[in-house]
C-alpha cells in the first residue's frame, strides 16, 4: 500500500467516524426532545390532577356548606326553644320570639317531654315495619349511614363532632324523598326517626335527642 492509498483510507475512516458521531448526536437530541416532551406532559397531567382534586374538594365543601350552616342554625334554635320550654313558655310565644313554625317548637317539646319521661332509664325506641337494617360505616370518602328495608333504601353522608351536635347526616328532602328512596313520603318521618334512634343506641349508649330537618337530621348527645 502506497502512502497516498494509506492517507486516503485514513481520511475515509475519519469521515465515516464523524458521520457516525453526527448520527449519534442527532439521535441523542431526538431522545432528549422526546423525554422533554414526556416530562412536560407528565407535569401537565400532574397539574390537571391537582387542579381537579382541589376543584372536587371545593365542590364537595360548597355542596355541603349550606347543609352544615343549616344544621348549626337549627341546633342554636333548638337550644333556645328548649330553654324557653323548660321555663314554661307556650309554643306560640316561642315561635314568635324565634321566628319559627309552631310545629318546630312542638317537635322540641316532644323531645323534652320524652327525655323527662324516661329519665333514669333507657327510652323505648319506635319500632318500624319492613325488616329495616341500618349500617353506620366508613369508606374512602368518609363516614356514611345506609338504610335498607322491604320498602326501599338509601345511603347518605355523615359528619361527626360539630360544636353543636354529636352527628349530622344528610337525607333526601321531602320533594326528592320517594324518587331517591322508593319509600312512601308518609313514612319519611318514621324512617328517619328509626335511623336517628338507631344511631343513639349504637353510638351514644341509648342517650340523646334529634331533630329532623328538610335536608339533614341532627343528633344531639
Amino acid at each position: 500500500m502506497t502512502q497516498d492509498e494509506f492517507s486516503n483510507q485514513m481520511e475515509k475512516a475519519f469521515k465515516d467516524a464523524l458521520k457516525q458521531s453526527d448520527k449519534i448526536v442527532a439521535d441523542a437530541n431526538k431522545v432528549y426532545k422526546k423525554a422533554e416532551k414526556e416530562l412536560d406532559a407528565a407535569k401537565e397531567a400532574r397539574r390537571i390532577a391537582e387542579s381537579t382534586g382541589e376543584q372536587m374538594a371545593n365542590e364537595f365543601y360548597e355542596g355541603k356548606r349550606m347543609e352544615f350552616i343549616e344544621a348549626t342554625r337549627i341546633g342554636l334554635l333548638r337550644d333556645l326553644a328548649r330553654k324557653h320550654i323548660e321555663i314554661g313558655k307556650t309554643n306560640h310565644e316561642i315561635s314568635l320570639w324565634l321566628d319559627v313554625e309552631q310545629a318546630f317548637v312542638q317537635k322540641i317539646r316532644d323531645v323534652v317531654e320524652r327525655v323527662e319521661k324516661y329519665r333514669g332509664e333507657k327510652p323505648k325506641r319506635t319500632p318500624l315495619e319492613g325488616n329495616p337494617r341500618v349500617i353506620i360505616g366508613e369508606d374512602r370518602d368518609g363516614s356514611f349511614i345506609s338504610f335498607d328495608s322491604l320498602e326501599g333504601k338509601f345511603e347518605t353522608w355523615l359528619e361527626r363532632g360539630s360544636e353543636v351536635a354529636s352527628v349530622v347526616f344528610g337525607v333526601p328532602n321531602p320533594g326528592q324523598w320517594e324518587a331517591k328512596t322508593g319509600i312512601p313520603f308518609d313514612r319519611r318521618e318514621k324512617v328517619l326517626t328509626y335511623i336517628a334512634e338507631y344511631f343513639m343506641d349504637e353510638k351514644l349508649d341509648g342517650n340523646g335527642s334529634f331533630l329532623i330537618g328538610e335536608d339533614v337530621v341532627t343528633v344531639y348527645e
